[in-house]
């Protein structure tokens, strides 16, 4: 490994994650450094818990659909925290087969590849609608990116879309990387589950109608497991297409050739969010698990017990899977990249993930060919938070 006074948050021999460089355009050296000479290395987490921070593309494929790493042990007592907010146990990110497996297929129809892909019209037509409001000087996150994930999902759920500002005040902090936000951080979690839980109790007394929370209460779900299951939907739902959409038009603005190309190729766009998804990062952390036995990890023995972090942002840059790993290639095939995660685990939403950001950029590339930002992408703040993305994106239209 590096020297510790090379490598950001190297102290005792463990790194502290996420490292002092994060939340920037670019990944911190450090990974690129930790894959070629440490792949597998003792990690603290903001909570003061220690790991192990897995950073090469198999090695992170591994943890992540090997049923000897567990997400279910991540809610147990006493185990390594990722964030500030303790995970929610019940719900899809939290389970192992054959719970996990029962849970997903409750929804499963709803999310199917066939009855998603038929949401695309509208998809497009809410687009077209929200482009009305990028005028100069707007705010792209506020305007367009936060609102149309947002509308999305709250039809499908059954969420009134005019709760959005009352929710989106509580997601905002309950995600917070910053311990010294904790009293607020846990009072934001206790408002989303009061939310949810009395949206729950509106609906099974409503009874009946076509959304997913009404297919939910219709299900042998418990309260508590259903507001948990709702609200994991609600929020991963939007948050992570929101900060994506947000993210991609400033990496191609950027470089702004890469901007005009797919203006000029609309053809190339498909390709291209998938480019997008592998090239930025959801996450300067990563995601969690607990070994369930003792598993070697590229030459690492990980005891039961112990908590691992894979790196997916680390991975979707690794050169033993992807050719020039550092450039944005909209044309990359072939392009397996872990964005959308593996596994039992892999995105339930992945396909009205995919639809969101394809009609996104298709509408933002032809409606505005000479969108530009309004200052310097690389001068723009990131929010400090587990799914993470920019806290605006000013911009100006020529």
């Amino acid at each position: 490994m590096t020297d510790s006074a090379t490598t950001p948050g190297h102290t005792d021999d463990v790194l502290d994650i996420p490292f002092p460089d994060a939340f920037a355009f670019d990944p911190s050296p450090t990974w690129a450094r930790l894959r070629e000479e440490a792949p597998v290395v003792r990690a603290r987490t903001l909570t003061g818990a220690q790991v192990w921070l897995v950073t090469r593309y198999d090695d992170v494929k591994l943890v992540l659909a090997d049923p000897r790493f567990s997400r279910a042990a991540v809610v147990a007592a006493g185990a390594p925290q990722a964030g500030v907010s303790k995970p929610l146990p019940n719900t899809l990110p939290t389970t192992d087969p054959p719970e996990h497996t029962r849970l997903r297929k409750l929804v499963s129809g709803a999310f199917s590849h066939r009855r998603v892909e038929a949401t695309r019209p509208w998809v497009r037509e809410l687009c077209e609608e929200l482009a009305d409001d990028v005028v100069d000087g707007a705010d792209l996150r506020q305007v367009f990116a936060l609102p149309l994930p947002i509308q999305v999902i709250c039809t499908l759920l059954g969420v009134r879309y005019a709760d959005r500002e009352r929710f989106r005040g509580w997601v905002e902090p309950a995600y917070s990387l910053e311990v010294s936000e904790r009293p607020r951080v846990e009072a934001a979690m206790a408002g989303l589950l009061e939310y949810m839980g009395g949206l729950v109790a509106e609906k099974r007394r409503a009874g009946r109608s076509d959304d997913v929370l009404d297919e939910l209460c219709a299900t042998a779900l418990t309260h508590d497991e259903l507001v948990a299951f709702a609200l994991n939907l609600l929020v991963a739902g939007h948050e992570t297409s929101a900060n994506q959409i947000t993210s991609f038009v400033a990496t191609l603005l950027r470089d702004r050739w890469h901007w005009e190309r797919l203006a000029a190729e609309p053809g190339l766009v498909p390709g291209a969010v998938e480019e997008l998804m592998r090239f930025t990062r959801l996450s300067d952390v990563g995601q969690l698990r607990i070994a369930l036995e003792d598993v070697e990890v590229a030459g690492v023995v990980v005891r039961a017990g112990e908590g691992v972090m894979a790196s997916i942002g680390s991975a979707n840059r690794d050169p033993r899977a992807f050719p020039e790993p550092d450039e944005l290639d909209l044309a990359r095939t072939p392009n397996q990249h872990l964005a959308l995660g593996v596994g039992p685990h892999f995105c339930l939403g992945a396909q009205l993930a995919r639809i969101e950001l394809q009609e996104a950029l298709g509408v933002l590339l032809q409606r505005f060919p000479g969108l530009r930002p309004a200052r310097p992408v690389d001068e723009l703040v990131w929010r400090r938070v587990l799914v993470s993305g920019l806290a605006e994106l000013p911009i100006v239209l020529e």
